[in-house]
């Protein structure tokens, strides 16, 4: 009730509120596509946020899981459809400039400089060249200007953070122009290794990162663009550390040598993630006046090597773990829109992508006091698909607007996977697996259809239901070829809601409430210490409601807030010993969310800004454990500062209060990520 308290409090003070078209809102503005599913723009400065796991709690139905893997292990949803740690598709999608990426893990974590950020909840897949079951992230960067523009900002901080970033944008000729950016972060450790063999403060970070786009006019409607990404990420070891008081299956002399603080480690060595990703795209928009034709070709290449772990975090080195996993992906979209200020509206479009995982996982284990299994999973999975999507929306008068859309899609997967390993004493006590083959091939279409109703110019109503599906597959990480494939994921999702915004363009809100049947929703589950299959649910069920708002009382002074509460449980699901689990939380999924922002402009040009923001109880495994449920917790963010026409200048502070609370955990080893501790530091910025 205290959890749920919070919601309502937030919803209340905020019920006439949140803006669809004001003065840079914190979490939902831009005007919503007619009978879409709600969307928010999220404005990434006011709320501190550099990386996609910070949204969690200011953005409504969103859950963020970050196992601090540079991304690998990240869990991404939308009001309980999201996707599991290793394999499997997502269940969120991330499109930035038009260009789709592909698993989870492969996304882009930190942000660039954006012109928007938007989440599109519920099903897209009628909208986008990408599937999205769950919603999707779309991201924007800036485009070229007419005259020369440069931005820098410095930023340090607690741990010695170090953030720097640039940008440059410009016209070259009256034909050729371009936009340039670029970031360099690094912070030292938050974890302390106290095995003083070892020592220090290892698991430290360090990011680089640069995009630029060469955009070319050759007619007035015409423009040809290319780009190109590249990130790299250098950390230490993964911000693991064990659970105070909870047992694992290590047994009890293990447990014995393991630090028993969440910032504290006794690892026989650091560790290290190193990830680099690669994108390049070619992008073609042709204006016919009556419509544009768009085609965006990319290519992506993501590496993950080496990853290496110390699973158990005791000096003895008993169990460690290293993998390393490339993906390729090769993505064709062409799409065709219609003129958007015409009573019908329309957007079609092929899609095609191809997608290959190739990885290598080292598992070394302690199987007994002298004795030990060394084992190497060798594992390469192809994924096709090719999906025709359109979407068609209709004023039939100024008062109403029906949409309707749909997505067919073919998908066909193969894997190629193998095992061995050595042991002593040799040979290992237990036969390794065969070698294993598999290939699958499924046809799926996604419908939706919506409307919107205008009450008057202050007052719409909006409902939309939908179909969407998450294909089946393999996992890599699987012995028993029974459990290596795992089935297609389906969903019915219907959402009605309600928006209001004054004429004056300073009060907003919208409530919107959900209704979502899964039917063989794709789950996580541990069978051992190497492996780790996907299986279906049977069942799951999700009923949630929604909140945004913001009211700006006086031009200098800004109030905005969000709430989200969901009940998401399995309706029917027998867990891997046979229990009966219906009625259980879903894992990975909080059961609310909700945030407040406070912010004040002076007339001489100083501003103070506060949020805080409310991350509900989230379970982390089928069972719900209370050993691996994270109670609710609360994190304060603030910031005070000057900004001139041309540079700034600002103190923040993050995790004000000190919060400890985990960002995940890990049920297998008793072990999981804690949350960013407090960083206070300044931010300086000049633009010329």
């Amino acid at each position: 009730m205290k959890q749920i308290g919070f919601c309502l409090s937030a919803l209340l003070f905020a019920s006439p509120l949140m803006a669809q078209d004001v003065l840079d809102p914190l979490v939902v503005t831009g005007k919503r596509e007619v009978g879409e599913a709600a969307e928010g723009n999220v404005n990434l400065d006011q709320i501190q946020a550099e990386r996609v796991n910070e949204l969690l709690g200011f953005v409504p139905g969103l859950a963020s899981i970050a196992s601090d893997s540079a991304g690998y292990g990240d869990i991404l949803a939308v009001r309980g459809t999201g996707n599991t740690l290793f394999f499997g598709p997502a269940g969120v999608g991330m499109v930035v400039d038009d260009v789709p990426y592909g698993d989870v893990f492969g996304y882009s974590t930190e942000f660039f400089d954006l012109d928007s950020f938007t989440l599109h909840r519920g099903p897209q897949g009628s909208r986008f060249g990408r599937n999205a079951a769950g919603g999707m992230m779309e991201m924007r960067t800036a485009g070229p200007t007419k005259e020369s523009q440069f931005k820098l900002s410095a930023e340090y901080g607690s741990y010695d953070l170090l953030n720097l970033r640039l940008k440059a944008t410009g016209a070259i000729n009256d034909r050729w122009s371009y936009a340039v950016q670029s970031y360099y972060k690094k912070r030292n450790g938050y974890i302390e290794n106290v095995n003083p063999a070892v020592g220090g403060y290892d698991d430290t970070r360090e990011m680089l990162g640069g995009l630029g786009s060469l955009y070319y006019n050759p007619s007035a409607d015409m423009q040809v663009r290319f780009r190109a990404m590249v990130e790299t990420t250098r950390d230490g070891s993964q911000r693991l550390s064990a659970i105070p008081g909870v047992a694992s299956q290590f047994g009890p002399f293990v447990d014995s040598l393991r630090a028993q603080d969440p910032f504290r480690v006794a690892s026989n060595f650091e560790g290290e993630t190193e990830v680099d990703r690669y994108q390049l795209s070619l992008h073609l928009d042709q204006d016919f006046g009556w419509g544009t034709l768009k085609s965006i070709t990319a290519y992506q290449k993501w590496q993950l090597g080496p990853n290496t772990v110390d699973l158990d975090l005791t000096p003895l080195g008993a169990t460690t773990s290293s993998i390393a996993h490339e993906q390729q992906l090769w993505s064709q979209e062409f799409r065709l829109e219609s003129d958007q200020t015409q009573d019908v509206r329309w957007t079609t479009g092929l899609a095609f992508l191809r997608k290959d995982s190739d990885g290598l996982a080292n598992r070394f284990f302690g199987t007994g006091p002298t004795s030990f299994e060394n084992q190497f999973t060798t594992f390469s999975i192809v994924e096709e698909s090719a999906a025709l999507y359109g979407h068609v929306e209709w004023e039939s008068s100024p008062a109403l607007t029906f949409n309707v859309g749909g997505r067919l899609e073919s998908v066909d997967t193969a894997i190629s996977r193998s095992k061995s390993g050595a042991g002593f004493p040799f040979p290992s006590g237990l036969p390794l697996p065969a070698p294993f083959r598999g290939e699958s091939e499924g046809w799926y279409f996604s419908p939706s259809i919506g409307a919107n109703y205008a009450i008057n110019d202050q007052v719409s109503l909006f409902a939309r239901s939908s179909l969407a599906f998450k294909p089946e597959g393999f996992t890599g990480y699987s012995d028993e070829p029974t459990t290596t494939a795992f089935d297609e994921e389906q969903s019915w999702e219907t959402e009605v809601g309600v928006r209001y915004q004054n004429d004056e363009q300073s009060l907003g809100l919208e409530l919107r409430g959900f209704y979502k049947q899964i039917d063989d929703y794709q789950l996580n589950r541990s069978t051992g210490f190497t492996d780790f299959v996907i299986v279906n649910a049977e069942r799951v069920d999700a009923l949630g409601l929604e909140g945004e708002m913001i009211w700006k009382p006086t031009d200098q002074f800004t109030v905005q807030a969000t709430a989200g509460v969901s009940q998401i449980e399995f309706d029917d699901h027998i867990g891997g010993g046979g229990q009966n689990l219906s009625g259980n939380e879903v894992p990975f999924l909080p059961e609310f969310t909700a945030s407040l922002g406070l912010r004040y402009d002076f007339a001489s040009g100083f501003f103070a800004q506060t949020a805080v923001r409310a991350v509900g109880a989230t379970y982390y495994d089928e069972v719900n454990n209370s050993d691996f449920k994270q109670s609710s917790y609360q994190v304060w963010d603030a910031q005070v500062g000057y900004e001139a026409e041309n540079w700034s200048a600002v103190v923040f502070a993050r995790n004000l209060l000190d919060e400890d609370y985990y960002s995940f955990l890990n049920s297998q080893i008793a072990a999981g990520s804690p949350g960013d501790p407090q960083v206070l530091g300044v931010r300086v910025g000049v633009e010329f």
